[in-house]
């Protein structure tokens, strides 16, 4: 066997099967070694001892099965048959077809198949310092130059493969220059800023993530004490790494500690057993900024008519057109409404794009022009153009220019789903956390959750229990309450919190707690230029250049068989674990030798993304899980989601296929191939659960984000949704909260609203 170290958690027979295993699904050929000398067996023994625990058991019912079945049929174990009968084997090991595994249903054999899959790629093609990928020997095997923290113009446009000379960094190569970034980034505090204490403070607010952060100083500034209860640390710049594997949040989300271990569970349907949630994009880091430290930037409005989707329909097509059980609304505030505040809000946080997009109607430009080109955006925006489509640079809050004391991204694809290791975009724990903290209004406490809302007996609420960074349970009284955290804690909360007046869950008294969720369904189509190279790792996401043409108000989506639209864009930012996760040709196996060959060809292959309109059903719901609980300790309920693609949603996909697969024709692929279509039930953009709304009966909250039924209480966040468009929710959720804010101050310091 293949090991740099004394086996930690597996038997010598379990390491040789695992090895003989992952050889393969991933074989040595005469150009490049396989998943022995690379090193997966080291890294998946050592990820069973600390990371990966949980998995222990079911590596030994699966190895044992595995190995019944070889000496049942072949009379040896399986590390001794055949390279041909071990193929046989995990041949119908990844079909659920191994009938000598009576341990294992087809289910959960295919089940295994796929932690095997996801492991080896993981010691394949993670960083070496967890143990797999030695000597970088898996990146060599790809051709990827590993961790480069910047790029050029010239290597953004290249036409030959971008290699950096041949030399390859992992994250030992880049600690010197880390360090020397942090130091010129002006890095957040090493240590957490001393704060005062509020017995009884005027707000308390439940995050300070993307949302909390963003809105403290609003409160703070106008006099409000503010006391805030997050449920993460406190991280400097320093702590903000390019792991792939760890620090990414569509990976282990190394930052996510609370969310994964109240991760909710899924079902398609209210009469089916549930799974957990998987997971489309990422998950939400935990700690003060939220999960804006680690997102893609894409900071994009709604168009105006996004806010009127029921009105939109009705007139141009009529009631008839809108599909069974769906429970389209129109939102209770106007795009005029909300464009001052998406004006101050790009320009507090610092938005980079173009002003060239025809749908998008605004009083003031952009704050930073765009990022700079890079090639696969070029061809993609020279195909579109002669259709009469409208590329754009997607909007970011990456800085294009030096902006608010920040300096200019280095234009590195490790950039996006690390945090920012430079400081080259806003990140609340960097400036308005900080403003919030200057004022002497704010109280932070980290590592602090709340676990359920007080009220008094009149039904407003009153305060917070929660547990403190001891432990130690606490109560908290305040006059408002804002829950600032994401969707499915912020639902959570209010039905764990029911009381006299509100037996089934704060803002629950209508029974529309939970109702309407919606979530994107992403997918891909992917196609294969032979004769072009994109060097999509040169590029971070945020360089990604979009058509909104498919969801703008003109779109007759009804006369193509279907409501809604979707954005299509051109995307960058290739890293060695997505590269080996992507889709793939029908004709190409998931593993052995063709998988191999397959994916030393991803410098000529590239996606187009769907982000696809999402109508919210009836029928689509949170509430709480009966029978599974977080790990945390706690043992309260997780969130239980009801969700399933609908055949609106069905067609809708299928349409903008086909269109993706006519631009990338017109682009130049010889091949295409469509990714899945259900991709997640959770995809970062999961909105809807408590919607905001005139009328009490059929919403949770009123058009200032305040609980009908709970006085007091407010909620910022996606939850609020009325629909999702498919068009990034982050801005629209600042500007909601910020104008929210802004009324709240007004209410509570006896002013006229603004």
């Amino acid at each position: 066997m293949n090991l740099q170290q004394p086996l930690l958690a597996l038997s010598d027979q379990q390491a040789r099967t695992v090895e003989a295993l992952f050889e393969r699904m991933f074989p040595a050929d005469l150009a490049s070694p396989g998943a022995t000398d690379i090193g997966a067996l080291t890294y998946i023994d050592r990820a069973l001892a600390g990371a990966y625990r949980a998995h222990l058991v079911a590596y030994g019912t699966g190895l044992r099965a595995i190995n019944h079945a070889a000496v049942a049929r072949f009379g040896v174990p399986f590390s001794d048959c055949s390279v041909d009968n071990q193929d046989q084997i995990v041949r119908d090991l990844e079909r659920g077809e191994l009938v000598e595994a009576s341990d294992l249903s087809p289910d959960d054999q295919r089940a295994f198949f796929d932690l095997l899959r996801s492991h080896l790629l993981e010691g394949l093609f993670a960083d070496p310092v967890h143990g797999g990928n030695q000597a970088k020997l898996g990146w060599k095997v790809l051709g990827h130059p590993g961790i480069w923290l910047s790029h050029t113009a010239e290597e953004n446009l290249a036409d030959v493969p971008i290699d950096k000379g041949g030399e390859i960094r992992s994250l030992a190569d880049v600690q010197a220059e880390l360090r020397e970034l942090n130091r010129d980034a002006a890095p957040a505090p090493t240590d957490e800023p001393v704060t005062p204490r509020f017995d009884e403070p005027d707000v308390i607010l439940i995050g300070l993530g993307a949302m909390g952060g963003l809105i403290a100083p609003v409160l703070t500034a106008a006099g409000l004490r503010v006391t805030a209860l997050e449920a993460g640390p406190w991280r400097a710049t320093p702590d903000f790494q390019p792991d792939e594997l760890l620090s990414s949040f569509y990976q282990r989300a190394g930052m996510s500690t609370k969310f994964l271990e109240e991760t909710p569970r899924w079902r398609r349907h209210a009469d089916e057993a549930t799974r957990p949630a998987s997971f489309s994009l990422g998950r939400m880091v935990n700690g003060v900024g939220g999960s804006v430290i680690h997102y893609g930037g894409w900071l994009r409005r709604f168009h105006p008519y996004h806010f009127r989707p029921l009105r939109h329909v009705v007139e141009r097509w009529g009631t008839a057109a809108i599909p069974e059980g769906c429970s389209l609304a129109d939102w209770p505030v106007s795009y005029d409404e909300l464009e001052p505040y998406y004006d101050r809000v790009e320009r507090l946080v610092g938005v980079a794009g173009d002003d060239l997009n025809p749908f998008i109607p605004r009083r003031e430009p952009l704050p930073m022009p765009p990022l700079r080109p890079f090639r696969y955006g070029e061809v993609f925006k020279r195909a579109v153009l002669p259709g009469g489509l409208h590329p754009t640079a997607v909007p970011v809050g990456v800085n294009s220019v030096p902006y608010d004391g920040r300096p200019v991204t280095r234009y590195s694809a490790w950039s996006a789903g690390f945090g920012s290791f430079d400081g080259d975009r806003y990140h609340a724990a960097l400036s308005s956390v900080p403003q919030a903290i200057a004022t002497g209004n704010l109280d932070l406490r980290t590592n602090s959750r709340a676990i359920c809302l007080l009220t008094d007996r009149d039904g407003h609420v009153s305060g917070v229990e929660y547990l403190d960074a001891s432990g130690d349970k606490k109560t908290l009284s305040a006059r408002a309450v804002i829950l600032a955290s994401y969707t499915f804690e912020n639902v959570r909360l209010l039905f764990l919190s029911g009381d006299e007046q509100h037996p089934a869950g704060l803002g629950n008294n209508a029974g529309q707690l939970g109702r309407h969720f919606m979530t994107k369904m992403f997918s891909d189509v992917w196609g294969e230029f032979p004769n072009v190279v994109f060097n999509r790792h040169t590029s971070p996401a945020g360089q990604s250049v979009i058509v909104d043409d498919y969801l703008a108000e003109g779109f007759d989506s009804y006369a193509h068989g279907f409501l809604g639209g979707a954005t299509l864009s051109a995307e960058p930012m290739a890293l060695p674990l997505n590269i080996a996760r992507a889709p793939l040709p029908p004709d190409v196996p998931r593993w052995g030798q063709r998988y191999k060959d397959h994916l030393r060809g991803w410098q000529h292959q590239a996606p187009l993304r769907i982000q696809p309109d999402a109508l919210p059903y009836a029928d689509h719901t949170l509430d709480l899980d009966p029978i599974y609980r977080d790990r945390s300790g706690l043992g309260q309920p997780v969130v239980r989601i009801t969700y399933d693609l609908k055949e609106n949603e069905q067609r809708l996909a299928a349409w903008m296929e086909n269109r993706c697969e006519e631009i990338l024709r017109a682009m130049g692929a010889a091949q295409t191939w469509r990714g899945p279509r259900f991709t997640g039930v959770c995809s970062s953009h999961d909105l809807g659960g408590c919607r905001m709304g005139l009328d009490p009966t059929v919403s949770v909250l009123d058009p200032d984000l305040q609980v009908h039924d709970t006085p007091g209480l407010y909620v910022y966040s996606g939850a609020a949704f009325p629909s999702c468009p498919g068009i990034n929710p982050t801005l629209t959720m600042w500007a909601i909260g910020y104008r929210s804010a802004e009324r709240l101050v007004s209410r509570m310091m006896g002013r006229d609203l603004v």
